[in-house]
């Protein structure tokens, strides 16, 4: 059991927070998105619009946490390049030790996931796909990326992120397709263009 200083120094640390809201907002999108599914194969087509909606809301407010992770992050290079007295100042309350790299983002999966999809002829089924983007980001992928997680532990943390960034090409950018078969991936015409040369 954590000790009330423990307690508040984990609350202090804004960027241990911003990162565990960030992975609590992905993990509910996807299971959300999950359950508008099973209600849209059941046939209830007004819970399932509703839910796509909400679900399409929550991944907007996560691509803002996201943001502010990043800013936050910008804050920490600046305080780690000031000098030791400056440090000193401004590191009282807010600033927890930086740990860089805890968590590979979403959007480092993007590239992997599409030159994937185009080696395997522009589509494949999601668990031969994440298999190749493992192999792919095995140099960039971390520990606790190979961890469970503490939601589903037959869920491995970086093929979760991977089916993240797969939702977010297919419904925010293009550059997969929408309405692929069920457990299929595909590459859009955008996504082969994105991954060009000289791109």
């Amino acid at each position: 059991m954590n000790s009330v200083k423990d307690m508040n120094s984990d609350q202090n640390d804004v960027s241990t927070a911003l990162g565990l809201l960030r992975d609590s907002l992905a993990e509910e999108e996807q299971r959300i998105r999950s359950e508008g599914a099973k209600a849209m194969q059941e046939g209830d087509y007004d819970t399932a619009t509703s839910v796509i909606e909400f679900a399409k809301r929550l991944q907007a407010f996560e691509k803002e946490v996201e943001a502010l992770v990043s800013e936050w992050d910008e804050l920490e290079d600046l305080r780690d390049a000031a000098s030791p007295a400056v440090q000193e100042i401004v590191s009282k309350r807010f600033f927890g030790k930086k740990r860089k790299g805890e968590i590979t983002p979403h959007t480092d999966y993007y590239g992997p996931i599409l030159e994937a999809l185009v080696e395997m002829g522009g589509s494949g089924k999601t668990k031969l796909v994440l298999d190749r983007v493992g192999e792919k980001m095995k140099g960039v992928l971390k520990p606790i990326d190979y961890e469970a997680h503490k939601s589903d532990e037959k869920q491995i943390r970086w093929r979760n992120s991977a089916q993240w960034a797969r939702n977010t090409m297919v419904n925010d950018d293009g550059r997969m397709k929408k309405g692929s078969p069920n457990g299929i991936w595909e590459i859009s015409a955008k996504g082969r263009a994105s991954i060009a040369p000289g791109k």
